[in-house]
Formats: structure tokens, sequence, C-alpha cells
């Protein structure tokens, strides 16, 4: 993107903010990403457009910020660590920085005539009033020290607190519906795909039917009023428009990746309730995403399996009618490997293998899998967060142990235990060593999880490391899954001290907050654990079954009768006729299951 412009921008990092201590000037970053439209206007504008003809391509402005700052240039989705903290409230971002880092002043999109002020502003202070602002820069940076160094640690969820934060999050989102076009809020339109899975989760439990018809109706109005592109196959990352029919072109993966599951639970939930048009409606939609995703974004090559990060599309496209657009391809596609949404992609085809019954995205989801293991994983368990293709293979990025990424990948690790037996151990001993390097390098001591590790260098905000409680709920739920499928409590307690490091903060996210809502639920009650106990591939028709009906929390353990014959033992369960099911909670166990159908009809 950056080659679009006439600004000479530096990479992020020690040397460009010496040389910005050495000249004595501001630094100038932009936080941008290959699918922000108005990324692409601050760099080239819009043709024909008289107010946005861009800022970073006018030579005047150009000059100006070459002269008198240090420019430069993040893109978001590589560097999620300085994206975290400077972000302005969208992108692009445009902030304005000391030589030590800190913000002197920051903003989003600006145009040309906007930009051109702020400039002679921010140099002005710079300038003229630098005592008076670095002063205010060190109070705020001491304030913030201090609050973090201030929170304490709260005592450990009970299942009626849980049940506070499931009523005030749902009633959040019920009270916020569109009872008219679905969604959420009577402006602009996003996603939102972990509040759905919380009202289903509600749904499964207290068979309200309202719930079911809200997610319904709000998932077939994405898919079918311009949410979801159904000639190009993608999602958009949001409407700008009530009822869905304008999207903002900006295709992800990880949008994909998050919504594909709940498609998949809610085709689930309208089988079993018997609203088979409703099931086909959400599965025509999937079918649309996937051929997407497997025809697009993916690089499927021996030894090198994974989905791309984002399509773009260039001003000109955004310009075309809808039926125009049909007919052409946007031209550019980031083939970064992202490892958090490639881990997430590796958790939704597992689940739409069952949904499709062998449709091979399972084999797919496998080779994502093992892609990620080889090269995003290091001997320290930390994660890469971002590879490069270079020369017919990758550039190994340099940001890493991402809170995100080890959360998102050990995830991905322990559904490939639970839905691919043949790997299960594997997965878990690779889930271990994810997890054990969150717990070392990123626990914080009030119990919640740093979203990256310590850096003796980092500059400016950058030194304050914070929590993120989406990440925080993302990671506390593998621990729940890696407490079941290893009989270690002690990964509970984690993920329970974790959570408690939000008791109070969830409620300003009121309907955002329903990724809490559900780490809650489950670490609060006791999962529905299906035990098959068998050899090889004998137990993998259970397994599937196991898997075809929707739960809202659900561990799916194998049990080998020789490698794992002390924990059969210990549990007594009878292994003379194998393979056999049971289905548990806690203490309490089901008879013998010997026929794998069973398993997959509605509790």
């Amino acid at each position: 993107m950056s080659g679009e412009t006439k600004v000479q921008w530096r990479e992020w990092g020690e040397a460009a903010f010496a040389e910005a201590k050495a000249q004595n000037k501001p630094v100038l970053l932009g936080i941008s990403a290959v699918w922000c439209h108005w990324c692409h206007v601050m760099d080239r504008g819009i043709p024909g457009d008289p107010v946005h003809t861009g800022v970073y391509n006018n030579p005047q402005i150009a000059e100006f910020i070459n002269s008198h700052f240090i420019p430069i240039r993040v893109d978001n989705d590589q560097r999620p660590d300085i994206n975290a903290r400077y972000n302005m409230g969208g992108w692009p971002t445009t902030c304005f920085l000391t030589p030590d880092g800190d913000v002197i002043y920051g903003a989003t999109y600006l145009a040309p005539v906007q930009m051109r002020q702020l400039l002679q502003r921010v140099l002005q202070v710079w300038q003229n009033e630098r005592e008076e602002l670095l002063k205010q820069v060190r109070q705020s940076d001491a304030q913030r020290t201090l609050h973090a160094a201030s929170a304490q640690p709260l005592p450990i969820q009970t299942a009626q607190a849980a049940e506070e934060v499931i009523n005030t999050v749902a009633g959040a989102i019920i009270r916020n519906y569109d009872q008219r076009n679905g969604g959420l809020g009577d402006g602009q339109k996003f996603p939102m795909s972990d509040a759905w899975a919380l009202l289903m989760a509600l749904y499964a439990q207290r068979g309200e039917a309202q719930l079911l018809n809200m997610v319904v109706q709000t998932l077939i109005a994405m898919g079918s009023k311009g949410m979801y592109d159904l000639v190009a196959g993608g999602w958009f990352r949001y409407s700008t428009t009530p009822d869905w029919s304008v999207p903002h072109f900006e295709k992800m993966l990880e949008d994909h990746a998050r919504l594909l599951p709940v498609y998949a639970h809610a085709i689930q939930l309208c089988r079993r309730a018997g609203r088979h048009d409703d099931a086909e409606a959400l599965t025509q939609i999937v079918a649309h995403a996937l051929d997407y995703l497997t025809t697009t974004l993916l690089r499927d090559e021996p030894g090198l399996t994974y989905f791309a990060g984002s399509q773009d599309a260039d001003e000109d496209y955004y310009m075309l009618s809808r039926a125009e657009r049909a007919q052409v391809q946007p031209p550019f596609i980031d083939w970064r490997l992202y490892a958090d949404w490639n881990a997430l992609m590796v958790s939704a085809l597992l689940q739409l293998d069952i949904l499709f019954e062998r449709a091979g995205y399972a084999e797919l989801a496998v080779r994502t899998w093992r892609t990620l293991i080889e090269r995003c994983v290091g001997p320290d368990g930390s994660v890469v967060h971002s590879l490069l293709p270079r020369a017919g293979d990758f550039a190994r990025g340099d940001l890493s142990g991402q809170l995100g990424d080890q959360a998102a990948l050990t995830r991905a690790c322990l559904d490939v235990a639970q839905y691919q037996p043949a790997l299960a151990s594997q997965a878990l001993a690779i889930a271990r060593r994810l997890a054990d390097f969150a717990v070392q390098a990123l626990r914080a001591p009030e119990g919640g999880f740093y979203d990256t590790p310590a850096d003796p260098n980092a500059q400016g905000m950058l030194r304050i490391r914070i929590q993120p409680i989406f990440d925080n709920c993302t990671m506390a739920e593998a621990l729940l899954i890696l407490r079941y499928l290893t009989d270690e409590p002690d990964w509970e307690q984690v993920a329970r001290a974790a959570l408690s490091a939000f008791a109070t903060e969830y409620k300003r996210y009121r309907e955002h907050a329903a990724p809490y809502a559900l780490a809650m639920m489950r670490a609060t009650s006791l999962p529905d654990e299906v035990v098959v106990v068998g050899e090889d591939a004998s137990v993998t028709p259970f397994v599937r079954a196991a898997h075809a009906q929707y739960a809202p929390w659900r561990i799916v353990r194998v049990l080998h009768p020789d490698h794992d014959a002390d924990v059969i033992q210990q549990r007594g369960y009878p292994t003379a006729r194998l393979p056999v099911a049971f289905v548990c909670r806690g203490t309490t166990c089901s008879a013998p299951i010997y026929d794998p159908h069973q398993l997959s009809q509605p509790a």
C-alpha cells in the first residue's frame, strides 16, 4: 500500500525512533490494513472526488511530512500489538508521537485539507509548547503505570455470579436487537458472531424459541441482503446500513473463521427443531462461503496448506454497481499467513466436516494445522504471528508470543484432539506447550493474561502491557478444555483466575461482552463429556456422532484400552466389548453405548 504514496515511510523499530530523537522531530504513525478502503483513499484518493483526493500522494503534503516528521507505517494485521495501543478508533489511524513513542494527538481518516491543518498545528505545538506537552505525557504515563500496579485479584466465580453475567449480557443483546432487520442496533451492522453463539447456548438450555428466531433472522439477513456477497462468496466486515444492504468492502479470513461455526450450530439447531427451510437457507450460505475460501484464499500444496488473510479491491472496484462488481474479480490477495485466523479456520473446518458429512474439510483442517505447527510454533512454545511468502517459502515473522495467537492455536490443537482421535496424543502435547508458554510469559499477577511478552526495548505506550478481555476469554476456554482432556485440574484454576480479572470490566462492553458470558458459562458448569473407549478407526463413527448435535458445553475424549488403561480403570469403564461410549457429567455416566447412532440423537 505504501508504494502508492510519496511519503518516505519507515518501519516501526528502534532505528526510526532513534532518527526522530537525533533530528528532534515528532513521529507520524499511520496504522492501515490491506483491506481498509479509507486507508487506500488516504494513499491514493477517490477518482473524480474533489474532497478525498489523497493525502500521502499529494506532493506538497508528502514533502512537508518528509521534512518535519519521521513517518512510520504499520499494518494492523501484522502488528496487532501496536494497533491495540495506538488505534484511535478505526482504520486508518493517524497518530502523532514523541520520539519516545508517546501520543501527542491522534485521529482516524483525514482528508487533505484536514491533514494540512493538523500537520501545522502539531508542528507548532512541538516547536513552541514542548515542555508543557512532555509534562502532560509524563503524568499520563505515571497514571497508567499506577493503574496497572493497583489491580487486585478478584474472587473465583460462582455459578450464581456467572448467571448474573450471562443474564446481563444476554439482556443487552435482546434489548438492542433490531426486530425488523436482525442484528444489533439501528445503525451500522457488525457480524457479532459471539452474540449469536451466546443466544444459541441459552436456547439449548432454556428452549425459548425467541432466541433461535433472533439468531436465524440475523444470519439469513446477512446472507441475503448484502452483508454476504452471494456472487463473490465472502462475508464483509460490516454493513453501513441497518438492513445490511450496503456492505463495507473488507473481506477478512477472520470473519469467515468466526462466523462459520455460528452458522453450523444454527443449522444443527434448526434441523433439531424441524425448521428445515431455515436450515437449508443457512446451508447454502455456508456452502458459498466454503467455495469462496477454497477457490480464492486457499494455498494448498505438498507440505504447505493455509488460507490467505484477506482479499482487497481497488477504488475503481468500489465505484462499480453491485451487478458490475459481480463481473470482475478484486485484484489483490494478501498471501501472508496469519496464525490466529488460520487456527480459527482449523476449528471451523473440523465442525463443518461433520455438518457436510465427510466432505473432506477435516483433511483440509489437519493439513492447515500441520502447517501452523511446523511453521509457526517455536521451540519455547511461542507462536509466530504471521509469515510472509517469499521465494516459494516463508520469511519468519518477528512478532511472536501474542496472546491471541497462543489462545487460538491452543484451541485448534484441542479441537484436533477431539475430532481426530489418531492425532489426539500429538495435539494435546502441543497444546500443553502453547499453554505453558502463555502461563509462564503472559500471565499477570492478578490472574489475567497480558497480550504480549515483556519487551525491555518497547517504545512509548508499548511499555505498558495490557490484558485484552476477549483474548483472555479464548485462552480461558482453551484451558478449561485442556483440563478435561488431561484430567489436570490446575488448568481450570488458571482459567477461572483469568476470568476473575474481568469480573467488573465486562459490564462496559454490554452486548459485546458475549465472549465473556460464554466463557463464564463454561467455567462454572460441568460439560457434557462424551468418552469413547476403543482402538484406532473403530472409534471414528462414535466421535463423529458425538459432534453431530449442537451442545453449548461438550468435551469429546477418546481413551485407548492400552495407552489409557490407568484412566479407564480409575473411572471404572467396562472394556469387555469395544468400542463403547459413555456420556458423563461429573461423576455420573450413562450406561454403555455400543451404537454410535444413539450419540447423534438429540438429548
